[in-house]
């Protein structure tokens, strides 16, 4: 009996990941609460600009623009980063193109769902939300370290730290992608 247990060949990687893929997690630390609500409220704010961004008539794109601009008081030139980053940004979008306003508005809406599933899985205590999170935050990793390059600030610089440390976090802590049987906690 003991032979037949020892004997049994080792499961494929592809088969421990499956199962892996399916189990629950069963501690979520800081770094997890962190993530879920980073991920919800990202989620739903792009999800949100996708939908608005459907729904505005192209042809008073610029007007809508300009009545954000003024409620917000975004027109004055004064005020911090995030004053200066939304009136540069909406001045983008006023300029463009209907086909420019329904591809931003549909990749927002992809990207803010991808950032709410992985919040929700992470509610959930599912093992392929971390999967998710690692995959979806790494795939950005190099675009972010271009524009560190390119256009270096401090926020940038933070970001990707920040990016790079939940990666690292997720797979070492989490032992992501460790699929020994039995060592995955």
């Amino acid at each position: 009996m003991a032979d037949q247990v020892l004997s049994r060949p080792r499961a494929s990687w592809w088969a421990r990941l499956g199962k892996d893929l399916g189990r629950r997690i069963e501690h979520r630390g800081p770094v997890v609460w962190f993530l879920i609500v980073e991920r919800g409220i990202r989620g739903l704010g792009v999800l949100g600009l996708g939908l608005y961004l459907l729904t505005v008539n192209q042809d008073r794109l610029a007007v809508e623009v300009e009545g954000i601009q003024d409620r917000f008081g975004l027109t004055e030139g004064s005020g911090g980063l995030i004053r200066h980053a939304a009136n540069y940004l909406l001045n983008q979008v006023a300029h463009l193109s209907a086909k420019g306003v329904v591809l931003i508005a549909v990749v927002s809406l992809v990207y803010g769902s991808l950032e709410l599933l992985e919040a929700t899985g992470l509610v959930l205590r599912r093992r392929w939300a971390e999967y998710l999170v690692v995959v979806a935050t790494g795939f950005g990793i190099p675009l972010e370290i271009r524009e560190v390059i390119v256009h270096p600030t401090l926020l940038r610089a933070a970001l990707l730290v920040i990016n790079v440390a939940v990666v690292i976090y997720l797979v070492i802590d989490k032992r992501l992608f460790i699929l020994d049987e039995g060592a995955n906690t």
